[in-house]
């Protein structure tokens, strides 16, 4: 039986797919397979906390892997990230094999240039690429990616039971941190060879980790084949999935998927021109 629309979500780094649930039953009444995509050695893992990242190359093969099985029994396949999730789904969609018919980015994190980032993040490449860095981990702190103090104050009391809330892991390791780093290095280099033909990203415009200038990096950098819809919010931090535009997401996202549902676009079919909305 060949089904209609699969969506795969995409989570932030050593997270989990919580972050997007309040999309998974939104799409599947829309009559979408939703599939929450953990990928070993970049997702959270609950049973062993303290485990390595793997190689970042590992984690595109694996969404690409997981592109072309839905493509069997699927007309068209879309792929929703969020940050980091956003700089893999876009280097998912550079090779033939994993190219999607829809990209959904949610807070493209391309450059950490959020009013919220540490003035000394410069020093960063010191932890991820010397020994100096060995047994250092970065903390999560205040305010977690969220403008609501009441889901803030509700995640902060997550992280104190357990390592792992809806916005994210408490701790993030140098090893995934690093083939983050390499990743996002990667798809910067490699932006105009994204093979996605309709493109919508969505960012808040008072993001602490990653400002709307990200949005201008997806405009300047992908190809003119992609038809690029850039939408702002205004009430929310980093994680827009979860904060107080969530439900604005929601619709633009729902928007989106049926608009690609609808125009029966054929598996890596390109468009005519590139088109930048910003709201």
């Amino acid at each position: 039986m060949i089904h209609s629309t699969a969506v795969v979500l995409l989570h932030g780094l050593c997270s989990t797919p919580d972050e997007l649930l309040s999309l998974q039953g939104p799409l599947r009444q829309k009559g979408c397979t939703v599939v929450p995509l953990r990928i070993e050695g970049y997702s959270f893992d609950a049973a062993d906390p303290e485990r390595q990242a793997s190689a970042f190359d590992g984690w595109v093969q694996a969404v690409q892997d997981r592109v072309q099985a839905l493509r069997e029994d699927h007309h068209r396949v879309i792929l929703v990230g969020i940050s980091a999730g956003c700089a893999l789904a876009l280097a998912a969609a550079m090779s033939e094999r994993g190219t999607p018919d829809g990209l959904v980015l949610l807070s493209t994190t391309l450059r950490y240039d959020g009013w919220g980032v540490s003035r000394l993040r410069f020093l960063l490449p010191l932890a991820l690429y010397t020994p100096i860095g060995r047994w250092w981990q970065y903390r999560e702190t205040s305010p977690y990616g969220v403008k609501n103090e009441r889901i803030r104050a509700w995640i902060e009391s997550e992280l104190e039971q357990r390592r792992i809330s809806r916005a994210g892991s408490a701790t993030l390791g140098v090893s995934y941190l690093r083939e983050n780093d390499r990743l996002i290095r990667y798809v910067r280099r490699q932006l105009g060879a994204v093979r996605c033909a309709q493109v919508l990203a969505i960012h808040a415009q008072e993001d602490e980790v990653a400002s709307p200038r990200n949005l201008d990096l997806l405009e300047r950098g992908l190809p003119k084949v992609c038809a690029l819809q850039a939408q702002t919010v205004h009430n929310s931090y980093h994680m827009i999935s979860i904060d107080n535009d969530r439900q604005e997401v929601v619709r633009m996202v729902l928007g989106f998927v049926e608009a690609r549902t609808a125009a029966g676009i054929e598996p890596g079919a390109a468009a005519d021109g590139q088109m930048l909305q910003k709201k």
